[in-house]
């Protein structure tokens, strides 16, 4: 059985108006716009649209003063060369989006959806994706020290060059998750490991880990 590449998303920025702080605010419906550094601490921007959007050497905020994206929504866009201690965007989405150079203290993205989506060089400390809904996720040349991905639903999820401290997965679902080459010192819940690939490599390095999951003692 072959496993499942994520599939690109499908990005076209043609010309993009300047965004300006002001612009940003709830529920707003901003269409090809381009976004570059500015400080969005404190900044309300609960349920807005981003579509067609650029935003580049973007300050999500400090861990005190986080700008609130609880349930924004991008779409067509690009993040670059950005930097948040917490990313708070609970029920949100990205859809056909990229995350590029950007570094991420915690991000919160529980029951989010991403369908589309490339992480590319980006450091992340904490993720919080429990209860979201993953299609067609690449997370290629990152480096992730915990992934908490408990209750959420994944399908055609890869890690390309990727490391990855802590792996959460407790009542997941997964479906063509591509695992290898990926090292965790810990794995939650092996059994929902399900659907899954790893290497033999993988299957050899973890055996420690999968025992101490299920009760058995190696002597």
């Amino acid at each position: 059985m072959t496993t499942e590449a994520p599939r690109a998303p499908k990005i076209t920025l043609k010309q993009l108006t300047p965004g300006y702080l002001g612009d940003i605010g709830p529920e707003e419906f901003l269409e090809g716009m381009e976004f570059t550094d500015l400080d969005l601490a404190e900044v309300d921007s609960t349920q807005a649209t981003y579509l067609d959007c650029s935003l580049s050497r973007v300050n999500f905020g400090a861990a005190e003063s986080p700008v609130n994206f609880t349930g924004v929504r991008f779409s067509g866009s690009k993040i670059e060369e950005s930097r948040a201690d917490t990313w708070t965007m609970p029920r949100g989405s990205f859809i056909h989006s990229e995350i590029s150079g950007t570094r991420i203290g915690a991000g919160v993205f529980y029951d989010s959806v991403w369908e589309k989506v490339t992480f590319n060089n980006c450091r992340i400390s904490y993720l919080n994706l429990r209860g979201a809904k993953l299609s067609d996720v690449e997370f290629r040349d990152c480096v992730i020290d915990e992934i908490d991905l408990d209750r959420a639903k994944a399908s055609r999820v890869s890690f390309p060059g990727s490391k990855v401290g802590v792996l959460q997965c407790e009542s997941s679902n997964f479906g063509n998750v591509d695992l290898r080459g990926l090292q965790p010192h810990k794995i939650s819940s092996v059994h929902s490991l399900r659907g899954a690939t790893i290497d033999e490599t993988q299957m050899m390095m973890f055996a420690e880990l999968f025992a101490h999951e299920l009760g058995i003692t190696v002597e």
